[in-house]
């Protein structure tokens, strides 16, 4: 049987049928591609720039139900540029820096620390004089004692040539020094073994010493670090008139081979000083070479038992300033002296100056060379330094007034150093007495804040 024919117009209606059902589907696809790339193209570009969002289209009186671009599709977040971390600054480094004043080997101040050993032999034990100043002493990032005398061995004296135990080096370094300032008016009163031994008992007991030396490799001066912060320590003693021929320290003549084992200057021949000055600024230019950022000078001058500077003293202090000396710590007078701050000639530069800080251990009476207690008054100057973008300086400063209390047992005479404030509220526990510590009090605040009128830098009183 033939195939049945389908008639020609049934079979092109078919196909009409479904030629225009393709059409349809391509179209629809065409049309469904150009939406897709409208929509891609808008999240492309939303990513470059914030997302126009056009006003609405409806007009008034229009239905509810109007539909703009701007709900057909959800909104796009752009993205936001985020500003740049800044780089913090670095923590500011700080150290603190302490000294006292005179130490001086009394011959009652060290008889009075004697007791025997079993086999009848003299020992010395000097740490209860510091009991109740300890503390203070050893807080501090570097610390130093202005050593009056020497450790020349046995004999030992006292005025008007010293010589004491050991001991006392032993002692310096347990309760918390860390340098021992050996350039002063007595350094030189067992020659030239008497500069050398003494160097030799403080460096062997753990103290830096500053201002003499054992021989000419050794240095005079040093640098240390603090916390990061280098600090150069300089140590002069001023000497007395002496002649064109021969310099003198306290009247004794110094030998010619010991001129270079002693930081000294002469302040009353014009010759030397002119000299002298020179080879201060030199080595202050050596410290700083070697890295010091912050230089302290430590200084034995001035008149004895006077409470007021000398006018070398002045210019000297000015003179220093506009060198960049940072800060002037004084010893000699045995009695205080003002606290005083210089600006530099150019205005770069302050200085802050303790002019002296009296005794700090020593065996002087209420009534010596008529100073009615003064000599028995003393201080701790204490200086904050901090180093940050600008450089190193003097943050905060304070005096810490001290007494040296002396309580007697048969023959001998017990020395003991007591902080003024705390012992002003308990004076039992310091073997003192109210009446006593208030005298020392106004003493020491008349005398040292007699310069602070015009003070840059702000020094205040502190109890430890």
């Amino acid at each position: 049987m033939s195939p049945q024919r389908i008639p020609f117009y049934i079979s092109r209606s078919k196909n009409f049928v479904y030629s225009c059902r393709v059409a349809l589907s391509i179209l629809f696809i065409y049309c469904f591609s150009i939406l897709s790339l409208l929509g891609c193209t808008s999240s492309i570009h939303g990513t470059d720039k914030t997302l126009y969002s056009p006003p609405s289209t409806s007009t008034p009186g229009a239905s509810s139900n109007t539909t703009t671009y701007a709900s057909v599709s959800p909104a796009i977040t752009p993205t936001q540029t985020s500003a740049p971390t800044p780089t913090p600054s670095p923590t500011p480094a700080r150290a603190s820096f302490l000294a006292v004043g005179d130490v001086i080997m009394h011959k009652a101040l060290y008889e009075g620390a004697m007791s025997y050993d079993e086999h009848q032999n003299a020992t010395y034990n000097f740490l209860p004089l510091f009991e109740f100043i300890a503390p203070t002493i050893a807080e501090a990032d570097i610390s130093i004692a202005n050593f009056e005398g020497t450790l020349a061995g046995e004999p030992y004296t006292g005025f008007p040539f010293f010589s004491g135990p050991d001991e006392m080096a032993e002692a310096l370094y347990q309760v918390g020094f860390h340098y021992a300032g050996t350039a002063n008016n007595h350094c030189i009163d067992k020659g030239i073994d008497g500069i050398i031994r003494t160097h030799t008992v403080l460096t062997d007991n753990g103290l830096t010493v500053v201002g003499t030396r054992p021989d000419v490799y050794t240095p005079l001066h040093h640098v240390v670090d603090a916390n990061g912060i280098r600090i150069g320590i300089v140590c002069y003693t001023f000497e007395t008139i002496g002649n064109s021929s021969f310099r003198t320290i306290n009247g004794n003549y110094v030998p010619e081979e010991a001129e270079n084992l002693i930081a000294s200057f002469n302040p009353y021949r014009k010759d030397y000083y002119e000299e002298d000055l020179a080879e201060m600024m030199t080595s202050i230019d050596i410290l700083r070479e070697e890295g010091a950022e912050f230089i302290c000078f430590i200084v034995h001058w001035g008149n004895e038992y006077s409470t007021v500077p000398a006018q070398w003293q002045i210019d000297l202090s000015q003179t220093l300033c506009n060198a960049g000396v940072g800060l002037i710590v004084g010893h000699h007078p045995h009695v205080l002296q003002p606290i005083e701050t210089y600006v530099s000639e150019d205005g770069t530069n302050e200085t802050l100056v303790y002019y002296s800080l009296g005794n700090f251990l020593g065996n002087w009476a209420y009534g010596t060379n008529g100073t009615n207690g003064k000599a028995q008054d003393g201080m701790i100057a204490r200086v904050y330094l901090v180093k940050d973008e600008s450089g190193v300086y003097i943050e905060s400063a304070e005096y810490i007034p001290t007494f040296v209390v002396r309580t007697f047992e048969g023959s001998k005479t017990h020395h003991s150093i007591i902080p003024v404030l705390p012992a002003l509220s308990t004076p039992e526990t310091f073997n003192t007495t109210e009446s006593e510590m208030t005298s020392s009090l106004k003493r020491t605040t008349n005398i040292v804040e007699s310069g602070f009128s015009d003070n840059t830098i702000s020094v205040v009183q502190s109890a430890r």
